[in-house]
């Protein structure tokens, strides 16, 4: 079987690619599209989101006094700040982001036998699956978010921010608030969809790069016609797999550089909404609607979490094991320059490959995923 390998790398990034289109994060060449695009992503960014923020910031100074108002706001503005984040550091990093979708495409990830291309072709499923389900668990914290205070009290905007009209339902005022809160939560609602979803599939890709180095690094040896060819055969096998190695980890610190600012971010103001969300929970007594659309967004915050945690986890966890798998090889037949080459590629694998956080002495696992729990409930006790 045959695969084209183009169009099945694309699967891991396109969707988001377009989504990201939208909102006018890659350059243009033309100039007329280059004035189009700055106007749109204006519009996007600087009326839907940080509009938003600025009425949920002034909210929150008005109800300084009244916790639970300001508990509202604050769940709600440190969810759009998150969103914020990453269209600013998509937009900023637009060529790298360019460049790496390009680095995909490199002929060295390509698989060449059918088990490669069997794991392969579980990788885009599992990026495909992770997310198809993570944009069904975003959507509907989104229609849940928006539908509930219409359910409750039809009279009332969807979300806890500062009206500037002050409109009774049925004005112009009322109206356009209410189709501008939709809007803008749901610009942030797709960002995060698309970004989030990216950074997963990429962390799928790597961790299958990882496994189909592991099964080149069983096979060093282990294929050589003769006993002659062998000490040649296995140096230019472990030859490509260094060469190999070294471009997984070249990618993995690209997609390291372009996110772990946007995604620190994110844990860090997740953080938060989750203390928030934990507290208003906790004072509601008879509202079941309001507990059930805060047990929805409190799993759509925890499942964006740690899904980023769990497949950066991952790749640390694999590369944990690729010395285990050179062990594995047809290294005891080998002449003594060629198990000194293994020794020394054995040695560099002893440290793993880690996708950082903000703080560099951290790296995104289920360890952190397992921290921010702890914290959040930390915070809530007191």
């Amino acid at each position: 079987m045959q695969l084209n390998f183009d169009s099945y790398i694309g699967l891991f990034y396109t969707v988001q690619k377009r989504v990201m289109e939208i909102y006018s994060i890659f350059p243009q060449r033309l100039r007329w599209k280059r004035l189009l695009h700055v106007a749109n992503f204006i519009l996007i960014f600087g009326f839907c989101i940080m509009m938003l923020n600025l009425l949920l910031l002034i909210y929150i100074v008005i109800h300084i006094d009244d916790m639970n108002e300001v508990i509202k706001g604050f769940f709600l503005l440190a969810t759009c700040i998150a969103g914020s984040l990453k269209i600013l550091s998509l937009k900023l990093n637009n060529l790298a982001l360019l460049q790496l979708f390009a680095d995909l495409h490199d002929a060295e990830f390509q698989p060449t036998s059918l088990e490669e291309q069997g794991i392969f072709l579980d990788a885009r499923e599992l990026s495909r699956t992770v997310r198809n389900s993570y944009g069904a668990v975003s959507l509907c914290s989104l229609i849940t978010m928006l539908l509930t205070q219409y359910a409750i009290d039809n009279t009332q905007l969807p979300l806890t921010t500062y009206d500037p009209f002050h409109g009774q339902r049925g004005s112009f005022g009322f109206g356009f608030m209410y189709i501008y809160h939709c809007c803008a939560l749901s610009s942030s609602c797709f960002m995060n969809i698309a970004f989030d979803s990216l950074c997963c599939s990429i962390f799928i890709f790597i961790r299958c790069q990882l496994d189909i180095l592991a099964l080149r690094l069983q096979a060093i040896g282990s294929n050589c016609e003769s006993e002659k060819a062998t000490d040649a055969e296995m140096l230019l096998q472990l030859r490509h797999c260094i060469h190999y190695y070294m471009k997984i980890i070249k990618l993995s610190s690209h997609i390291e550089a372009i996110v772990y600012k946007p995604i620190s971010g994110q844990i860090f103001c997740s953080v938060l909404v989750l203390t928030a969300n934990f507290y208003s929970m906790s004072q509601l007594t008879d509202e079941k609607l309001l507990l059930l659309k805060m047990l929805i967004y409190q799993n759509c915050m925890l499942t964006q979490i740690f899904i980023i945690c769990y497949f950066a986890g991952e790749i640390t966890e694999r590369s944990y094991g690729l010395p285990h798998d050179i062990y594995k090889s047809n290294w005891v037949g080998a002449h003594r320059s060629n198990q000194r080459l293994l020794l020394m590629l054995m040695q560099r694998l002893d440290l793993p490959i880690r996708i950082r956080t903000l703080n560099s002495s951290h790296s995104f696992d289920l360890m952190l995923f397992s921290s921010v729990s702890l914290s959040t409930y930390t915070f809530c006790s007191v």
